[in-house]
């Protein structure tokens, strides 16, 4: 007995609707993924700028004094060129003496806004 001509496999239509409908379930799902994307971005961004911040206010507690100052813009690894700037302000005697008030800002272009990441400590003079 022969199987009838319809059991032999997918028509040319049935396969055009399977095309279809994953073309609309990636259509839709895009935008999500576009937001993912994104939001991965802006947090490896806020890590790198927080790492940068630690590490200024390392150097100021290993110095005796230390002015007000900016560097930038550089990238993550330290070399010029990239997105993050920084600037740190040092308070003497704030808040009270032999105590001082260490602000470090790092600031990078975040299309089409720039973002920041501030760490406020204590150091001892």
């Amino acid at each position: 007995m022969r199987p009838a001509r319809s059991e032999h496999g997918s028509t040319f239509i049935e396969v055009l609707a399977a095309v279809a409908v994953f073309a609309v379930v990636v259509i839709g799902l895009s935008p999500t993924l576009l937001n993912t994307r994104k939001v991965a971005d802006l947090s490896k961004n806020q890590s790198v700028a927080t790492t940068l911040a630690e590490d200024k206010i390392e150097q100021i507690r290993t110095l005796s004094t230390v002015a007000n100052g900016s560097d930038g813009p550089f990238n993550a690894d330290g070399t010029s060129g990239g997105i993050f700037n920084r600037t740190w302000t040092v308070a003497a005697n704030s808040p009270t003496a032999n105590i001082s008030r260490v602000e470090v800002v790092v600031s990078w272009r975040d299309r089409p806004n720039t973002s920041s990441v501030r760490l406020v400590t204590l150091v001892p003079q």
